[in-house]
């Protein structure tokens, strides 16, 4: 039986960051394939690896994974829960997401902190070249979040290494990122359960590729926002004696003392007299950190102000792609409250262009939304809001809208195109 070191990790920690999502159908091996990292990995404490139990000979990963009850009881995964490893290379945060359509609001949640999405397929489970409905489901939120694809085919043992029918799955799952514009896919055939090209090579002669780790490892990671234009969202407004501090964390951008930026929404200039940190004084503050921030001129900020370069645009009607998240479904006509960054403000869907149709990937024409259903929509707000683009800037071009009754999230948003 293969154990777990008990030295841990003995990678550097402070090097390279990835942070990837899995997702897989029920019963394709996601979580197999997690506990098969962990364990390979030699990430695993002494106690966690001894109280693996076997099953026909080969370990229950599976166990390290599912940790709720209600998740045992099941066989399936229903909370999102964040993981960590290490090899010499890099460092990884795993979100290990539900792979049930009802749960689809927690991939979302877990996409909307990644790199990238590891989607696990049954090398058995495809028939006929058509995927199973909830693996299109996933591929289609990878789109949606516009993360980088890394396509697991497992079982692999199960179907005697067939290099035909990893070919098959990869045809199939091509076909999905061609009709939904995935931008960078990857195919690594694995068996989670014995560890085959999971953490070390192993099973096909007839495949050269890399080891789902080494993909992982090499992994496009979301481009460095601290060379994009300054976006810091006013989360707070401290007083300290006579001088005013604007408090938030900057989403992009740089933030330096004597810089010049403008104040939104009303687009006044100031300049920047002092970037603090810890309250301390800073000489520069990047994407990511949490600062405080004084300007020469006194102007009026408050919550949801925002701290920008020049030629930061704002608008009151939006194109975005939403994924609709409450178990209410979307009234027509209906004001709901959108939140960007700290921005408040009401809002309302004044029509929905198109759903997407999950089962054949395509647009289906729709006159409202129900729960998990990804569409896109034009969105009038009160207030005007900043107008970036999901695909440049994710941390001010996403938004979330809420019920105003019951205060539940009804959708998740990404900003596509600026409406006059």
């Amino acid at each position: 039986m293969e154990r777990a070191s008990n030295k841990g990790p003995t990678a550097d920690w402070s090097g390279r960051q990835v942070r990837f999502m899995t997702a897989g159908s029920v019963d394709d091996g996601k979580s197999t394939l997690i506990g098969r990292l962990l364990l390979d990995s030699h990430t695993l404490m002494r106690d966690q690896s001894e109280s693996l139990q076997c099953t026909d000979e080969l370990l229950d990963l599976a166990a390290l994974t599912d940790g709720l009850e209600a998740e045992q009881a099941q066989g399936i995964t229903i909370d999102v829960a964040y993981r960590y490893f290490a090899t010499d290379r890099a460092s990884f945060i795993i979100a290990d997401a539900p792979g049930h359509v009802q749960f689809t609001r927690n991939m979302v949640t877990a996409a909307s902190v990644s790199d990238v999405v590891v989607i696990v397929i049954d090398a058995a489970g495809v028939t006929s070249g058509r995927l199973k409905p909830q693996t299109q489901r996933h591929a289609a939120v990878a789109a949606l979040m516009g993360l980088d694809v890394i396509v697991a085919v497992n079982k692999m043992d199960l179907v005697a290494w067939s290099q035909e029918r990893f070919d098959a799955v990869c045809g199939a799952f091509a076909l999905v990122a061609e009709s939904l514009s995935l931008r960078n896919v990857n195919y690594v055939p694995v068996s989670a359960r014995k560890g085959d090209n999971v953490v070390h090579r192993g099973g096909a002669d007839w495949y050269a590729g890399e080891t789902l780790v080494s993909l992982l490892e090499s992994a496009s990671l979301a481009r460095d926002f601290a060379s994009a234009p300054l976006r810091l969202p006013v989360q707070v407004v401290l007083r300290d004696g006579n001088r005013r501090l604007y408090a938030g964390r900057i989403a992009s951008g740089g933030l330096r003392p004597g810089d010049r930026v403008r104040v939104g929404p009303s687009g006044q200039p100031a300049v920047v007299a002092q970037v603090l940190i810890n309250g301390v004084g800073a000489p520069v503050a990047y994407s990511g950190a949490s600062v405080s921030v004084e300007l020469v001129e006194d102007r009026d900020l408050s919550r949801g102000s925002v701290i920008t370069q020049a030629g930061a645009a704002y608008t009151r009607r939006i194109i975005a792609d939403v994924c609709w998240l409450d178990e209410q479904a979307f009234v027509p006509g209906r004001r709901y409250r959108l939140r960007q960054g700290a921005l408040e403000t009401a809002a309302m869907i004044e029509r929905v262009l198109f759903e997407r149709d999950i089962d054949s990937l395509g647009e289906k024409p729709a006159d409202g939304l129900s729960l998990n259903g990804i569409a896109r929509v034009v969105v009038a707000t009160r207030d005007p809001i900043l107008a970036d683009l999901y695909a440049d800037l994710p941390g001010t071009g996403a938004f979330a809208m809420f019920d105003p009754d019951t205060n539940q999230t009804a959708a998740a948003g990404m900003i596509r195109e600026p409406l006059a």
